[in-house]
């Protein structure tokens, strides 16, 4: 096995927010890895920012951001900072770091990572050893090393299995492309509102009409069913080179991370391992089973799935009807409408949002909360 370290070429791209404790720790485990030589002039930090635009809803200190830049510098002195002025969400940042890789530095591969991940110290060499062993395989557009956390792995002996989550992930550039043209309607739903409080009723529509699904509406979760739909394979190791720090954070806390396990996974950091070649029939097989899971889904629970959800949620950009014109005027001036006219300005008319911002934005509404 040759050991001479590895130059990376391929970008590193790190997503940050509010969490600079995490992030230390994955920009110290990155120093360290082992086995190649880093550019720090290629790794970039895209860090989110902590007003939002559109709502003016403030989702992190300053602070909190001041400090995950000056970490990621103090660790990475020649690395580049992209700092959003506005807060994006988790969706649309990621999306311009893919955006940076794949079009801005013309790469036909990314190394993506989020903070909530401390590396192995071979976490960077497993990922070119995994490369190399994909090279014949095109039909691949996602791998990482981060390994299955709750099952026995054998060092010796790895194998490769069918990708979960988007963790330290490595991307495709035509992988990305054909996933982001597939859900154009779903970052146009996103587009809408802040990701934090996204319209999960119209995502979940927009699955209903497809042929896979799943009960998520997260933009993890929809790529991982638009790579499938698209016949795109997503794999990595079942050895574990990598493992989850993300107790607090959007979607976990410590009562789940420590359910879920991620407090015991077995981390390796041997540089002697070699990882095996992935056939055509393996790489069909991992697909099938991707592709299966939310097939069946859709089939036997979706619709059922979403008349549950339905009964409880509504779609805040459908267009009001008369009782909803009615319910918003009862609710917030403590009167019905005077008039037709102001049916025929809002019922069949723009969205219930828009008319509740209307509404909330009133000098009638100000007056009668106290506002100001």
């Amino acid at each position: 096995m040759d050991t001479t370290p590895r130059a990376i070429g391929t970008p590193i791209v790190i997503f940050s927010f509010d969490r600079p404790q995490y992030l230390r720790r994955f920009c110290e485990s990155l120093k360290a890895q082992q086995g190649v030589m880093l550019d720090e002039s290629r790794i970039f930090l895209l860090q989110d920012g902590a007003v939002s635009p559109r709502t003016g809803v403030r989702y992190a200190e300053d602070a909190a951001v001041a400090q995950s830049i000056a970490a990621f510098r103090e660790i990475f002195p020649q690395g580049q900072v992209l700092a959003s002025p506005d807060n994006l969400g988790i969706a649309f940042n990621i999306r311009r770091g893919e955006a940076l890789a794949f079009e801005t530095l013309d790469a036909e591969l990314g190394y993506f990572f989020e903070d909530d991940l401390e590396l192995g110290p071979a976490y960077l060499l497993m990922m070119e050893r995994l490369r190399d062993a994909l090279a014949e395989r095109r039909e691949v557009g996602y791998f990482a090393v981060y390994g299955e956390h709750r099952s026995k792995s054998n060092p010796d002996a790895p194998r490769l299995v069918g990708l979960d989550h988007h963790w330290g992930f490595a991307l495709r550039r035509d992988a990305w492309r054909r996933i982001g043209e597939w859900l154009a309607p779903y970052f146009e739903i996103l587009g809408r509102m802040d990701y934090a409080h996204r319209n999960h009723l119209a995502i979940y529509q927009f699955l209903q009409g497809q042929e896979m699904a799943i009960d998520r509406s997260s933009q993890d979760a929809l790529k991982a069913v638009a790579a499938a739909r698209l016949g795109i394979v997503r794999v990595m190791t079942d050895v574990c080179f990598g493992r989850y720090i993300g107790e607090k954070g959007a979607s976990f806390n410590e009562a789940r991370f420590r359910e879920l396990g991620y407090d015991r996974t077995d981390m390796v950091g041997r540089t002697d391992i070699a990882l095996p070649a992935l056939s055509r029939d393996r790489a069909q097989a991992i697909l099938a089973g991707q592709q299966e899971r939310f097939r069946t889904f859709r089939q036997r629970d979706f619709d059922g799935f979403l008349s549950r959800y339905a009964l409880r949620h509504w779609d805040p950009d459908r267009a009001p009807r008369r009782d909803d014109v009615d319910g918003l005027f009862r609710l917030l001036l403590d009167r019905l409408p005077e008039g037709e006219h102001i049916y025929r300005q809002y019922a069949g008319q723009g969205t219930l949002r828009e008319l509740r911002a209307v509404i909330f934005n009133s000098r009638e509404f100000r007056s009668r909360s106290g506002r100001r």
